[in-house]
């Protein structure tokens, strides 16, 4: 089992409650959010949690995502990343 970045595509126009219930889910499979936009959420999560994930009714379709090392914007991606996954291992350190 490999741990991967994936996009998650909603099926609808954003809204918080949806946007919620991924981010639930996916924390419940073991994942952690790097990112949320209007369009979806980048996130890292166990191949093996794929199918539950995509199952979800407003989940339109989810792939992998890699970086270009080189790209101007990966540098950016990879702090926003590193800052939201501090976050969520702070607050899940807190938890127990």
């Amino acid at each position: 089992m490999a741990t991967q970045m994936y996009f998650i595509a909603f099926r609808n126009q954003f809204n918080q409650q949806t946007s919620h219930e991924i981010q639930q889910l996916v924390h419940d499979r073991g994942g952690f959010i790097l990112m949320v936009t209007r369009t979806g959420q980048v996130v890292v999560l166990d191949d093996s949690q794929v199918p539950l994930i995509t199952r979800h009714p407003s989940v339109k379709s989810m792939g992998g995502v890699t970086l270009n090392p080189h790209g101007i914007a990966a540098e950016r991606l990879k702090r926003v990343f590193a800052e939201n996954l501090s976050k969520q291992i702070d607050l899940n350190t807190l938890r127990r």
